[in-house]
């Protein structure tokens, strides 16, 4: 079992010992240090490291947004919060998940788990090669239709609850298909950035901080994605 270092940081006690005994409860997590504001966090990071942060937003003197942009760049942070409304925003700073205080335990460990999955995948070797031979085309059932998509038309892939949106050149076709069955199926030119994202590498115009550009499309590339997606780039990278 590979154990994931982790920090609480928030100000309040009481949510600090809640995020306490939901850790302990979890065998590979080890609770490194509890820190209740920016300068404690920043100290102990001078010195050491932990793998994963449960980090609060509202805090004084600096938030945990603020706060983010100062840590090691690509840090882990499971963003914890009373206010829904900061949900998007900690997503585009890399947070893995955003957990709304007061958090059960039931929620707590569906985060821990996309954590586990998040470094696992960091472990993954990257087999994408330049060279590919690739099919050409997949025939998807959509509606009353069975439609030929070419692959090389094929911009991303957006997830739709039970369904994925095909958004390609020609336009764009609902499937009912899950994300994670559709990932297994698709050549290695496909990468998942998101929970809600599968791009084609080849159709991607540019990258900048958290967003994948491709045609009119400005998609998020979430932190448990976004390593693989980097490490990809870099082969190609002059």
């Amino acid at each position: 079992m590979n154990i994931i270092t982790c920090l609480i940081v928030d100000d309040e006690p009481n949510a600090v010992k809640l995020l306490e005994d939901h850790i302990n409860k979890i065998p590979f997590l080890q609770l490194k240090q509890k820190c209740f504001d920016a300068f404690e966090v920043t100290e102990y990071f001078e010195k050491a490291h932990a793998d994963l942060i449960f980090m609060d937003i509202e805090m004084p003197q600096m938030s945990g947004m603020e706060l983010a942009t100062v840590l090691p760049k690509n840090q882990p942070i499971i963003f914890t919060t009373a206010y829904s409304s900061y949900a998007l925003e900690g997503y585009e700073f890399n947070g893995l998940d955003y957990l709304l205080k007061p958090i059960t335990f039931k929620r707590f460990a569906q985060a821990v788990s996309k954590a586990q999955d998040y470094f696992s995948l960091l472990k993954q070797p990257v087999n994408f090669k330049e060279n590919d031979i690739l099919p050409d085309y997949i025939f998807v059932k959509s509606g009353k239709q069975v439609i030929k998509i070419n692959y090389d038309s094929i911009l991303y892939f957006e997830a739709n609850k039970e369904y994925v949106n095909i958004v390609a050149k020609e336009g764009q076709s609902l499937i009912f298909k899950r994300m994670k069955q559709l990932e297994t199926q698709l050549p290695s030119n496909f990468i998942r950035i998101h929970n809600s994202y599968i791009v084609n590498i080849n159709q991607i115009q540019k990258i900048v901080d958290n967003h994948v550009f491709i045609d009119k499309a400005k998609l998020p590339a979430s932190a448990g994605y976004r390593e693989q997606l980097l490490k990809i780039i870099d082969q190609k990278l002059l």
